[in-house]
């Protein structure tokens, strides 16, 4: 099981019809059909994601409210992916703000900052992880016949704080409640944390941009290995293809293409289970 993201370009007249553009420009790299050939497949399920977790588009000045905007499929089971503010999914690309590559995952940091902040201020503050851990392991009566834990992690995340915090998306998957191998579990880096709202944003931007496959215009999905790059064609067998790829200036940095894009360009950030 692994999953890629990879940013679909589609043309101007997909705004029309962004889940039926999208269907037809990834159709042909689906693994799951007969029709396609097997070293062409690069996905099986998918959803729009990058709003909610940061790895989409900053949005430009101005156009925060602006319907042409794409936010987040619901998660598979149904639950809902709002958008971090002034982060979306995609767009047109003149709508997306590339002037600062971190941007998209500064603004989400700061809505796992308030949301935290937001929620401690109508909830009972929570038991630390560390003393629900310390019980697991020094007292027999706190959890008992629970071998991997899973009572006490249950335990831990049932507190109305906790777990209203971790079952949203602006969380950002962060923490790590588990035991495997060396590592301990962790709580959410936002839980206890000593400095100011600045220092936490500035602590957990992702220092790169993200730098996701790209399906472009006329069909190539250029998939990044290291720092080279491989390209697929919607439309040849994959070993007997005769088209030069038209690959881009700048590699790895897919945001640096994607940016000089025409504006009407509409970017969509696809995660895919491949």
């Amino acid at each position: 099981m692994a999953g890629v993201t990879v940013t679909v370009c589609l043309p101007a007249e997909a705004a029309d019809d962004v889940e039926g553009a999208l269907a037809k420009a990834l159709a042909p790299f689906y693994s799951d059909s007969e029709d396609n050939p097997v070293s062409r497949g690069m996905w099986d399920s998918r959803r729009i994601r990058g709003g909610s977790n940061g790895m989409g588009f900053a949005v430009a000045p101005g156009h925060a409210d602006d319907p042409r905007l794409i936010h987040d499929d619901p998660a598979f089971d149904g639950t809902p992916r709002p958008s971090a503010p002034g982060v979306c999914a995609g767009g047109p690309r003149a709508l997306l703000d590339f002037s600062r590559p971190q941007l998209a995952s500064e603004r989400a940091a700061a809505a796992s900052w308030d949301l935290w902040h937001s929620l401690s201020a109508v909830h009972p503050a929570a038991v630390p992880l560390a003393d629900f851990v310390d019980r697991w392991l020094n007292d027999p009566a706190a959890f008992p016949g629970d071998r991997w834990a899973d009572a006490m992690f249950s335990a831990y995340r049932a507190q109305p704080l906790i777990g209203a915090y971790l079952d949203h998306p602006f969380s950002l998957g962060l923490g790590y409640l588990s035991f495997l191998g060396d590592s301990d579990p962790s709580e959410h880096p936002v839980i206890g944390y000593g400095g100011t709202r600045a220092a936490y944003i500035r602590d957990h931007t992702r220092p790169e941009p993200p730098n996701t496959d790209v399906l472009t215009l006329d069909g190539w999905w250029l998939e990044t290995y290291g720092r080279g790059i491989e390209a697929v064609h919607a439309s040849c067998e994959p070993e007997l293809c005769p088209h030069d790829p038209p690959l881009p200036a700048v590699w790895p940095g897919s945001e640096a293409y994607l940016a000089d894009l025409p504006g009407d360009t509409i970017l969509v950030r696809v995660h895919c289970h491949c």
